[in-house]
């Protein structure tokens, strides 16, 4: 376990949930340099909290908890808890045994020198369209996000989201997401997976405190989707932090507009063949334990504007039975294609556009960019020593 360096004089905060007199560690007695030696004798499920940067002296600690979510949770409460700062908020260095790579580590591995972001700027005679590539999941301490991106969402009239999940209420939501989510008929979890992959399920469910039994009803895709969310949020990933709602708390007087419909997102996501939501939760459960190292390597490849990178890492992420390919191509390639018609209606329109697609959407020969490319509309992209927003006089010069 990488070990992390806190200044002895802090005190440890310890939530103490578990009955057994051996785990009662009295906070007191606990220097914060031997965090780490005091940590490894906690009993699962624990884990620790810091703040990052020059606050990395406040931390928080639960253990004994009865699922990974729990202690997560406690622990982020713990150490928001014992901070002063404002603005600044308290992340996940270690889950259970496993060290979390903070945000400041990730901040670090980007380069200083002049890089691509991922913004791209395209006008028209009546519109300019920022078409900005994002991440649906981040943590605080990956805030503030690169300058360009707040300086062109602050020059746009409208926000332009994959779907606008605020559309409906959310009793409308649930009930719209419960017409994909369920087995049809009387078929349950049982019925459709292998025996021996519905006791893994079940295992993997417990961490989360969920179980297959009382989700016997639900789609294997639904129960992967769930999954996927849970592993996360007990990392300290969340929704709440990804772009997409960065934007829409300060949204304003602009509009909201959409790429798709989330008719047709839930569609893709909850109605694939049978075989082929099998595989993938399949493949959810043999990488989900390999997905935070691999998330932190894709996020310094966005942060660098390193395409080839970005591309390879989401490759591997995505599995290489067939299956899992024919459904990443669904996911991607082929979504690309209507996406690339709205921008290109955009730049037809009339104001200014901040277009938001999840970043993988943008690039290689088959993205969003590469597609206008193909109808000779060719964009500029912003690199993170300039401005994002431009002059029409000063672009023709």
């Amino acid at each position: 376990m990488r070990r992390s360096r806190i200044h002895p004089r802090w005190l440890l905060v310890i939530a103490l949930a578990g009955p057994s007199a051996a785990a009662k560690i009295a906070a007191a007695d606990i220097a914060a340099a031997d965090i780490a030696p005091a940590y490894e004798m906690l009993p699962a499920r624990k884990a620790l909290a810091q703040l990052p940067g020059n606050g990395a002296d406040v931390f928080g600690v639960a253990h004994s908890q009865p699922t990974d979510l729990a202690a997560s949770e406690l622990a982020i409460a713990n150490c928001e808890a014992n901070r002063s700062s404002t603005t600044t908020r308290c992340e996940i260095t270690h889950l259970n045994d496993e060290a979390v790579t903070t945000g400041q580590r990730i901040r670090a591995q980007v380069a200083s020198k002049p890089h691509p972001l991922y913004l791209w700027r395209y006008r028209s005679e009546s519109s300019t369209v920022y078409l900005a590539g994002s991440i649906h999941v981040l943590k605080p301490s990956l805030y503030p996000l690169p300058p360009q991106l707040d300086e062109a969402f602050g020059q746009s009239d409208y926000l332009v989201l994959e779907v606008d999940t605020g559309r409906a209420s959310p009793a409308d939501r649930q009930a719209q997401a419960l017409r994909f989510a369920l087995l049809p008929g009387q078929q349950t979890l049982p019925n459709v997976l292998p025996a021996l992959l519905y006791e893994r399920l079940n295992e993997h469910l417990l961490v989360y405190g969920m179980n297959a039994q009382a989700m016997d009803r639900a789609k294997p895709a639904v129960i992967m989707n769930e999954l996927v969310l849970a592993r996360l949020t007990a990392l300290g990933y969340r929704a709440d932090y990804g772009l997409e709602q960065h934007f829409r708390s300060r949204l304003g007087v602009r509009r909201i507009l959409e790429l798709e419909s989330i008719e047709s997102q839930l569609d893709l996501l909850f109605n694939q063949p049978m075989e082929t939501q099998i595989q993938l939760l399949t493949d959810t459960l043999d990488q989900e334990y390999l997905i935070e190292p691999l998330l932190a390597e894709m996020l310094v490849a966005w942060l660098s504007g390193n395409d080839d990178q970005f591309v390879q890492l989401f490759a591997q992420q995505g599995g290489d039975s067939p299956l899992a390919k024919a459904f990443n191509r669904q996911l991607l390639e082929e979504r690309n294609v209507g996406m690339a018609k709205k921008v290109r209606s955009y730049l037809g329109g009339q104001g200014t556009y901040f277009v938001l697609a999840g970043a993988a959407h943008l690039i290689g020969a088959e993205g969003i960019v590469a597609l206008l490319a193909d109808q000779h509309i060719i964009g500029h992209r912003v690199m993170s020593d300039e401005r994002a927003t431009i002059s029409a006089e000063n672009e023709r010069n």
